[in-house]
């Protein structure tokens, strides 16, 4: 996939659009970015996009920067997909912020600067964004941008689990684990860590699994350890390749020390665990241009 100024360049031609929209033009505030044109169908359609950016609509802005960063038509830029976020995120946008700090945590259409991303992650978080919430944690967790403080990380990710982010489940779980910014409880760290397996994120399943090789906070369960293993292999990113394969390795280690019995039971509670584990599929606005670079 890839496309970039061939998207500005037709919403231009088409609609005599250019990229200096009018921050003196009142934002409509609705519920979906379509909804004047045809609800819940083609959000990312530079036909539609061009129509609802003439007439000033921030989620469209937005989702133009979304188009270039993704791609569009062969051609891609994530130079032209930061003026777009910059635009919609000054126009209050939290989407559009969080984006812009995406960008400049990764260096992709601007210079990587750390400190730019996290101020752009907080403004996101103060407007609601779950995932700027669990990013502002990750920050004050590792000092990046801002002053290490573990009590602010927790109080973050514990903000953007109440807000569903499902990774902010193992990172409360993680500091409850290593006791920082907290005193330290594997009880409270284990079910955290479920909740966050219950949404669908894989390093809490990982974490789990872990619990029930060593026996954190009760008995060994060399059973219940592969299953978590194993489902969390289904669930992990192909690109996290070192996650995956000690995933894959440590479930083979198990798999050797069980019996037949044994291994019929962790396949019977695999195929629970893939129920129980399905990423969750929420009802997105088309307004849900959100990139995760």
């Amino acid at each position: 996939m890839n496309n970039k100024f061939f998207l500005v360049s037709l919403i231009a031609a088409l609609f005599g659009f250019s990229f200096g929209v009018s921050a003196d033009e009142p934002v409509e505030s609705r519920p979906d970015t379509f909804t004047d044109i045809e609800s819940n169908k083609d959000m990312l359609d530079p036909y539609n996009l061009g129509l609802l950016v003439e007439r000033g609509d921030v989620k469209a802005i937005n989702n133009v920067g979304l188009l270039w960063a993704t791609g569009h038509d062969g051609k891609q830029s994530f130079e032209e997909a930061v003026k777009w976020w910059t635009e919609a995120a000054n126009r209050g946008y939290p989407l559009a912020m969080n984006n812009l700090g995406l960008a400049y945590a990764n260096g992709q259409g601007v210079a990587q600067d750390i400190k730019q991303a996290f101020d752009w992650w907080l403004k996101s978080a103060i407007g609601g964004n779950a995932w700027a919430m669990n990013s502002v944690g990750d920050c004050y967790e590792t000092g990046d941008g801002v002053a290490k403080d573990y009590v602010l990380a927790m109080t973050w990710y514990k903000t953007a689990a109440d807000a569903g982010d499902p990774l902010a489940y193992y990172n409360v779980g993680a500091l409850y684990q290593t006791g920082r910014g907290v005193d330290r409880n594997l009880d409270s760290a284990h079910d955290w860590f479920m909740g966050g397996a219950e949404l669908g994120d894989p390093y809490s399943m990982l974490s789990l699994a872990d619990f029930y090789r060593d026996g954190f906070g009760g008995d060994k369960d060399l059973v219940e350890a592969l299953s978590w293993y194993q489902i969390s292999s289904l669930r992990l990113d192909p690109q996290d390749v070192g996650s995956l394969r000690f995933a894959e390795s440590e479930a083979r280690a198990l798999e050797g020390q069980l019996n037949e019995k044994q291994k019929e039971e962790v396949a019977t509670r695999l195929e629970f665990l893939k129920k129980f584990t399905a990423p969750q599929v929420v009802d997105q606005n088309l307004d849900d241009g959100e990139s995760r670079i």
